[in-house]
């Protein structure tokens, strides 16, 4: 079934932000399931946090890349959230949890700046420019 809405060509940001959330997810799947299996160092309980969030960064990936419209809002509220798990994972995490909490800092930092800017929020169907879904 053909839209009636013009295809909105996808901005080279988002398409980034997509694989860094998909790859982003499945390091932290690892990272968590890691820990769960002995291998790795830190609180059990950041373990499976980490793991909800790979998760959630795999389901982010795939709203980012086909632009659906709660992959915006989800990741704004992720993102902000995973500053704070990035900075238990830098406290808390060990050495692998030290390199994945300052990426998922800098990443909760930077992506919900980037996604506030007019063209991805275009993409997604928010602003004023926007057209209505």
């Amino acid at each position: 079934m053909a839209s009636s809405q013009p295809a909105t060509k996808r901005p080279t940001g988002v398409t980034i932000i997509a694989i860094v959330a998909a790859a982003g997810g499945i390091l932290s799947l690892f990272g968590g399931s890691s820990r769960l299996a002995g291998t790795g160092s830190g609180p059990l309980a950041l373990a499976y946090v980490v793991i909800v969030f790979g998760i959630l960064g795999l389901a982010l990936g795939a709203g980012f890349f086909t632009g659906a419209r709660w992959a915006w809002m989800a990741g704004m509220i992720i993102y902000i959230i995973s500053i704070g798990l990035g900075i238990a994972e830098i406290l808390y995490g060990g050495n692998v949890g030290f390199v994945g909490g300052v990426i998922r800092t800098i990443a909760g930092i930077v992506i919900p700046v980037y996604l506030t800017r007019p063209k991805p929020k275009s993409f997604f169907g928010k602003g004023a420019s926007s057209p209505s879904k």
